[in-house]
């Protein structure tokens, strides 16, 4: 593998765990270059500005997400099984010591670069649209109960997740598990 190619990598790889440790700005090309042991010309020849380096992280992001999605829905499961993949996926980010980037890009959406911005408002739409085809999944099956509209209740879902997740990260990863069971009793029929 080419070496600039590997050296890319290892920048996004780097500028996604600063993300999610820092936001978007609070990390510069200094920092990167002195993690990983390069120069910022070297940074700046990868990704000509912060802007386009944010780009790509939202573009792998969605890239990720829309991977994740496939497999889940390629397994035909239910609508509960569906959203509990969900909430382990963000579990899991909650247990190595980060934050969503979904929640940490949208929360600080309007204080992006343009570019950047839209991405991350196509990243929010594109999960939204998940969430609100699994709700309406289960709504029509009898598995999930709850007044008003799949895609109104998406946000409330979304919404809840993303704050149980800030939550956990103040009152312990256990407040973010019974929040989660909670929402899930509220969307149980006869709960």
């Amino acid at each position: 593998m080419p070496r600039h190619t590997d050296t890319r990598s290892r920048i996004l790889e780097l500028a996604h765990s600063l993300l999610q440790a820092h936001g978007f700005h609070g990390f510069s090309y200094r920092h990167l270059a002195d993690a990983l042991g390069i120069k910022t010309a070297a940074v700046h020849y990868h990704f000509r500005n912060k802007a386009d380096l944010g780009v790509e992280l939202v573009i792998e992001l969605r890239r990720k997400f829309q991977c994740w999605a496939t497999d889940i829905d390629n397994r035909t499961l239910k609508a509960m099984e569906r959203l509990d993949g969900f909430c382990e996926m963000h579990r899991m980010i909650l247990d190595h010591g980060g934050s969503s980037p979904f929640g940490l890009l949208d929360v600080l959406v309007d204080q992006l670069p343009e570019r950047m911005s839209r991405e991350v408002l196509v990243l929010a739409g594109e999960i939204h649209g998940w969430l609100a085809r699994t709700l309406r999944q289960g709504l029509a099956s009898g598995e999930l109960s709850f007044h008003g509209e799949p895609d109104d209740q998406a946000l409330i879902v979304g919404a809840a997740i993303l704050g149980a997740l800030l939550m956990a990260r103040a009152l312990g990863a256990d407040k973010y598990r019974s929040a989660i069971a909670q929402l899930k009793k509220q969307l149980t029929p006869g709960k």
